[in-house]
């Protein structure tokens, strides 16, 4: 008698669907057989598998069952909805429709694990050891994939992954393995891109610290293997695997190939700073604390992630401040959240091995965030965003990141929907000084309304000085440096800086803004835009108060730029005074700032330093001042960028001098060189650089520019040609012209007290509220 086959019959919910499926099992020419709903139902010598919206050919089970094989599979053909054909025949296949077991061999070898949904026979075959299955090359399955998705059995995740976690990670074993006390473990996932893993872990090495990199090879191709390969070094280890195991499998292998005993799991698209690694290990020393993540920015140096937040209407969580100024991320510390990003993620390596890491069923999506809510169930405690160091978090490019994003979603919800939500993000938004008045759901194209993120509609909660001063306002400084590590040495973000801390201590709420984020989308609830006019035009659109500050380069100023301004003020009395006449625009004379805290003549004293200074960059020319120098034959020493192939090497000390070093510099000098721009000079715009010079108490020199006299003194001398700058720099008594010591120091505390940002943004808060009376708000 034929032998049994035990049919285990998944029939879906579409009946036409079951109606097709069904057919194709009355049409086998082995007719003995029965249709049964699991394993433990199945009375047969052997069991298949059949799904709503597989069909069989009519000969299938008769050439499966003659072969007598302990586990034989053939091959399965499917059709996607476009029409496009795939084959399936893989060697040891992972799809149960292709198979068929004796059923004893199935039962004996442990059975079907649920745990492991569609991709039990790969945990089957792993469990028990079996290496090859009897093939038949010819194809016995044909599966509709819109068939399949009518059925609806499609089981949202990545069970072959989170199957393959269990065995290719020995868990049990990195339990009883040793970590190194104080070393941090970097773990570096990365598919297809040398580029910014490159550039990640050099940063990772500049950086510094008692850590060990390992980048993970999600099986790139082979050139970028290469390149990865040449990352190896002391501290850093390549790993390769055969075939792209995603972030949360990915980072699992990685952390198997570890021995800190504290981990970070880094994405490959980041750069960290300086010291980045100390506040994490120092926030994971409290016991409470069960993870801690840097705050991540954008390379424009917007907030990408300060932490993970919940809403009040539950639903799928949402980045804190994604968007906002890393500003109002000061104090972030203090607060306690349920979850954290895994872009940057520090956790005890001892809490990883508990956990058996990220879950593998999620596909580059929500991982972290079930991971964190399964280390606080796992125990008491909370996570940390440590601001000290942000890392720098530029946009993925990794192939594939995004395709999963909606099953990863549906997964997390199905998983923690009997759980108690945290809903923290109204108590998170509010610490900001941000009240959560409502949610707004909006789905994306094919995106189902449960599957969308319940984003906060945010009211900026407006604080009221407490003291006589003008009311408190949320300005947002227009810095025209760009973002980066370039930005930091220009004079504007020292500029921005220093005006920021005044207009604070005058209790107002301040932002700084670099290009090009000048109209980051979070700006609604600004109350007032202060341009940094120079190389770049700011176009003002509706909603704040608008200031525009012309510091330099005013012939690039136009009448309708300025007319576009609610109040603009300029470093220049002649320039304000002829705009104002000529072009029927308000300007009114504001003059350029010193920051008494940092410039004043009590750094260094004079002629024990470089006897002839220049601090600046190159602007990529040889600026006047230092082409005449050279000429003059002076010992000069220069500080800036983008000297090379201008100056001789010898002459740049350094691309920069630390701000809070550059005062002691100036007054230690024997003179100082300062030169404008053509317009600003042509303008009567005197630079910053003479207000942070003098009130150091140094010698300069500089070209003329009207009104240099009046204000400075004899601190400041004017040269007109190569002779008259050697003669002035060479001087055998500079202080018979410069004036001594003490006039130079009292030509610095006037300067200090009545050209300070203090001065300055007493006046420019004046003119905000003025603009705001003159619209009503």
């Amino acid at each position: 008698m034929p032998a049994l086959v035990s049919v285990v019959l998944d029939p879906g919910q579409d009946p036409e669907v079951r109606a097709r499926t069904a057919e194709s099992l009355e049409a086998q020419t082995h007719r003995t057989w029965e249709a049964v709903g699991g394993l433990d139902e199945a009375a047969g010598e052997y069991v298949a598998f059949l799904d709503a919206g597989d069909t069989w050919v009519p000969d299938r089970l008769e050439r499966l069952v003659s072969l007598g094989a302990p586990v034989v599979a053939d091959r399965m053909e499917g059709v996607r909805g476009n029409g496009d054909t795939e084959v399936y025949a893989q060697p040891r296949p992972t799809e149960a429709a292709r198979l068929l077991f004796r059923r004893d061999v199935l039962v004996d070898g442990g059975g079907i694990d649920p745990g492991a949904g569609p991709a039990w026979p790969l945990d089957f075959f792993l469990r028990n050891g079996v290496a090859t299955v009897e093939q038949v090359g010819r194809t016995g399955v044909l599966r509709s994939f819109p068939d399949r998705r009518r059925a609806g059995l499609q089981r949202p995740g990545n069970f072959r992954h989170a199957v393959l976690n269990r065995h290719l990670v020995d868990w049990a074993g990195l339990g009883e393995q040793p970590r190194q006390p104080g070393l941090t473990s970097v773990i570096i996932p990365t598919y297809e891109d040398a580029e910014l893993t490159a550039a990640c872990v050099r940063s990772l090495l500049a950086a510094g610290g008692e850590i060990e990199v390992l980048v993970h090879d999600n099986g790139s191709a082979p050139g970028i293997a290469s390149a990865l390969d040449r990352l190896r070094a002391d501290r850093v280890r390549i790993v390769h695997a055969p075939e792209n195991y995603g972030f949360a499998l990915g980072n699992n292998l990685g952390f198997a190939e570890c021995s800190g005993d504290v981990v970070v799991f880094l994405n490959n698209d980041t750069t960290v700073p300086q010291g980045w690694v100390p506040p994490l290990r120092a926030a994971l020393e409290d016991p409470a604390v069960l993870g801690a993540q840097p705050l991540l920015v954008y390379p424009t140096g917007e907030i990408q992630s300060a932490g993970v937040v919940f809403p009040t209407t539950g639903g799928l969580p949402h980045m804190l401040l994604q968007g906002f100024p890393v500003e109002d991320a000061v104090g972030l510390d203090d607060q306690r959240f349920h979850a954290l990003t895994g872009a940057a993620l520090a956790l005890r390596a001892e809490d990883v091995v508990a956990l058996r890491g990220f879950d593998p069923v999620f596909t580059n999506g929500m991982e972290d965030v079930d991971l964190c809510r399964r280390l606080e169930a796992m125990r008491p405690g909370h996570f940390r965003v440590v601001t000290a160091a942000p890392v720098v978090h530029h946009e993925s490019r990794s192939p594939g990141r995004y395709l999963k994003h909606l099953a990863n979603r549906e997964l997390y919800l199905a998983r923690w929907s009997g759980a108690v939500e945290p809903r923290d993000d109204a108590e998170l938004w509010g610490s900001r000084g941000l009240t959560v008045v409502d949610h707004r759901v909006a789905p994306r194209k094919n995106e189902p309304p449960e599957l969308a993120v319940p984003h906060p509609v945010l009211v900026r909660d407006r604080r009221l000085s407490v003291d006589e001063r003008p009311g408190r306002l949320r300005w947002a400084i227009k810095n025209p440096a760009p973002a980066g590590e370039g930005g930091e040495r220009w004079g504007d973000t020292h500029f921005a800086s220093s005006l920021a801390a005044a207009l604070r201590a005058q209790g107002q709420d301040v932002v700084v803004d670099r290009r090009p984020d000048w109209d980051r989308t979070t700006g609604a609830d600004d109350d007032v835009a202060l341009v940094l006019r120079g190389l770049h035009r700011h176009r003002p659109h509706p909603g704040p108060v608008t200031l525009a500050w012309v510091l330099s380069h005013p012939d690039d100023v136009t009448p309708d730029e300025l007319r576009g301004y609610d109040r603009v003020v300029a470093a220049s009395i002649a320039w304000a005074d002829r705009v104002s006449r000529e072009w029927g625009v308000p300007v009114e004379p504001l003059l350029q700032a010193t920051d008494p805290g940092l410039f004043h003549p009590h750094d260094g004293i004079a002629d024990t330093g470089h006897d002839v200074l220049f601090v600046g960059n190159s602007r990529r020319e040889l600026r006047p001042v230092v082409r005449d120098a050279l000429a003059a034959g002076l010992p000069l020493a220069v500080y800036g960028d983008l000297w090379g192939g201008l100056v001789p090497d010898e002459v740049v000390v350094a691309r920069s001098i630390p701000n809070d070093e550059l005062s002691a510099a100036y007054a230690a000098a024997g003179v100082v060189l300062n030169d404008h721009w053509d317009d600003m000079r042509a303008g009567g715009f005197v630079s910053n650089r003479l207000f942070d010079a003098v009130a150091s108490g140094a010698r300069v020199i500089s070209d003329d520019v009207a009104g240099i006299a009046g204000l400075f003194g004899e601190s400041v001398q004017v040269y007109r040609d190569v002779d008259d700058l050697r003669r002035l720099a060479t001087l055998a008594d500079r202080d018979a012209v410069f004036g001594d010591a003490d006039t130079r120091r009292r030509a610095a505390e006037r300067v200090r007290t009545e050209h300070s940002f203090a001065a300055r943004a007493e006046r420019l808060v004046e003119l905000a509220h003025e603009a705001r009376r003159e619209r009503d708000v």
